[in-house]
C-alpha cells in the first residue's frame, strides 16, 4: 500500500465564486509530484463527481494541456472534475528506452485517492485521456489499472512495444482513440518502438470481444482545414464497452479543436476532441469500486488557501 504526504493545497478562486483552480503537490516515493485540478461551476462537494485525468505530452506540463484542451469549459457545462498532473521532467513513464523511470501509475492512482479525499470523487467514474506521451500513459493505465480507470481516450499516442507486450487488463476497457494519419511525431503506422494505431485497436477489439469489423462513417466536413474525420465503431463488446477510432485524415500531431497551436501539422476543426472525449467516457462506469480509505493510510494534509 502506498503512503504519501500531501504537503500543499493552494486554492485559487477565479472570478466566478463557484469554480476553482487548485494547485497542489505531494511527495510520492521520494519525489515531489505536482498537479492542478479544476472544480466545475456549481461545485459544492456534496455529491460525488466524475474525475478526468488529462495527461500532457512530452516537454509539456499540466498547465499546457489545460490551456489548449479547453477541458475546464467542458467540465463547467457537464459537471466533472479535471486533474492536470505533471510528469517528472515533463514526461511520463510509458516504456520507452531511456525515458522516465518514475512510478507514474502509482502516482496517478495516489492522486486519484487524494482528490477523492479532498473533493468527493465518484471513484466508479474515473477516466484518463492524454496527448502524445500522455496518450501512451492512458493506455498504460488501462493495462495496469483497469480496476480503477473506467474508460480511456488517448489522442496522438499509441502503445510502446514493451507496454503492449506486457498489457494485462483485468476487465474490458472502453477506448476512444483520436489520431491523425499525417502525424509525423507518433506515426499512425507505428515504428520507433511503438505500435501502430491499427495494431493497438486490434488488441483492444480482441480483448473486449468486439465485432471484428467496425461500423464506418465519415463525419461532416464543416471546416475548410484540409482534413476530414472518419469514425470507426466496434460495438457491442463485453460488459457494454466499445472501441471507437476518430481517424483524422491528413491530420497532424495535434489536438482537434484545440485552443491555439498544440503540435505539428494540420489541426482538425470539424470535431472538438475534448467534447468528443467527454461524450464518450461519460457513458461508462466501473461495476464495483473500493473506497479510497482502504488504500490511503492516515494522510497528513496541510491546507494553504490563497483565495483571490
Amino acid at each position: 500500500m502506498k503512503r504519501f504526504l500531501l504537503i500543499l493545497i493552494a486554492i485559487i478562486l477565479s472570478g466566478n465564486d463557484s469554480t476553482a483552480q487548485i494547485s497542489g503537490s505531494f511527495v510520492f516515493e521520494g519525489i515531489n509530484r505536482t498537479w492542478k485540478v479544476w472544480l466545475p461551476a456549481g461545485y459544492t462537494g456534496q455529491e460525488p463527481l466524475p474525475l478526468l485525468l488529462a495527461l500532457h505530452g512530452l516537454t509539456q506540463n499540466g498547465q499546457s494541456i489545460m490551456e489548449f484542451s479547453g477541458f475546464n469549459q467542458v467540465a463547467d457545462t457537464a459537471g466533472f472534475i479535471v486533474a492536470y498532473p505533471d510528469g517528472v521532467n515533463n514526461s511520463w513513464n510509458v516504456g520507452f528506452a531511456g525515458g522516465s523511470t518514475a512510478n507514474d501509475v502509482g502516482f496517478l492512482l495516489a492522486l486519484t485517492d487524494t482528490l477523492n479525499l479532498l473533493y468527493n470523487v465518484d471513484i466508479q467514474r474515473v477516466y484518463a485521456t492524454g496527448f502524445s506521451n500522455g496518450g501512451f500513459m492512458s493506455y498504460r493505465l488501462a493495462c495496469e489499472s483497469s480496476d480503477r480507470i473506467a474508460a480511456i481516450a488517448p489522442v496522438a499516442g499509441t502503445m510502446t512495444d514493451g507496454s503492449f507486450n506486457a498489457c494485462l487488463p483485468q476487465r474490458a476497457v472502453p477506448v476512444l482513440h483520436i489520431h491523425g494519419t499525417s502525424d509525423f511525431v507518433v506515426s499512425y503506422n507505428g515504428g520507433f518502438g511503438n505500435k501502430s494505431v491499427d495494431q493497438v485497436l486490434a488488441y483492444w477489439v480482441d480483448y473486449n470481444a468486439c465485432p471484428t469489423l467496425p461500423v464506418t462513417e465519415m463525419l461532416p466536413d464543416s471546416y475548410p482545414d484540409g482534413s476530414t474525420v472518419q469514425k470507426q465503431t466496434w460495438s457491442p463488446c463485453d460488459d457494454n464497452t466499445r472501441v471507437v477510432l476518430l481517424k483524422v485524415i491528413n491530420g497532424g500531431h495535434t489536438w482537434p479543436g484545440s485552443v491555439g497551436v498544440t503540435g505539428i501539422g494540420i489541426t482538425n476543426r470539424d470535431i472538438n476532441a475534448s467534447s468528443e472525449i467527454w461524450n464518450f467516457v461519460k457513458q461508462f462506469h466501473l461495476e464495483e469500486a473500493s473506497g479510497a480509505e482502504d488504500r490511503v493510510v492516515n494522510p497528513l494534509t496541510q491546507l494553504a488557501p490563497d483565495i483571490r
